[in-house]
């Protein structure tokens, strides 16, 4: 049995992949807090109710006519970098504010720590499920 196709540990992988490249983008926003003219980046929100609708692709609806229903699948988030505008900017251009992005570390590493959490649940359930114990 392959763990990786039951949709809750797929979400649950994509979140902490989502999580893992954010941590990256925050410490180059620290690693360059003294350099001119740099521009604070954050990763886009992953949104978990797309990742649901993307592994609830498999069912297809079935209508008579396709302009009765709109397919709710029909959008797909994707990893993207953007520009947070809430960063103020130094004389020197740089918009790095070291207090904030210690804040999004701790708070991404509690989600990581939490989603963690989630999927060693998720396995126990599953090894109890198969008679194996937790």
């Amino acid at each position: 049995m392959d763990i990786n196709k039951i949709p809750v540990l797929k979400m649950i992988t994509t979140q902490m992949d989502w999580l893992n490249q954010r941590q990256k983008v925050l410490s180059q926003n620290i690693a360059n807090a003294d350099t001119p003219d740099y521009v604070a980046h954050d990763l886009a929100p992953l949104d978990f109710a797309d990742l649901a609708r993307e592994h609830g692709r498999k069912l297809k609806m079935s209508v008579s006519s396709p302009s009765h229903i709109n397919d709710p699948n029909s959008r797909r988030g994707e990893y993207r970098d953007k520009e947070d505008k809430k960063f103020t900017s130094e004389p020197s251009g740089n918009g790095v504010v070291l207090e904030e992005q210690a804040m999004l570390v701790s708070s991404t590493q509690v989600d990581y720590e939490l989603m963690t959490r989630l999927y060693r649940k998720h396995v126990g359930m599953l090894r109890t499920a198969l008679g194996r114990g937790a």
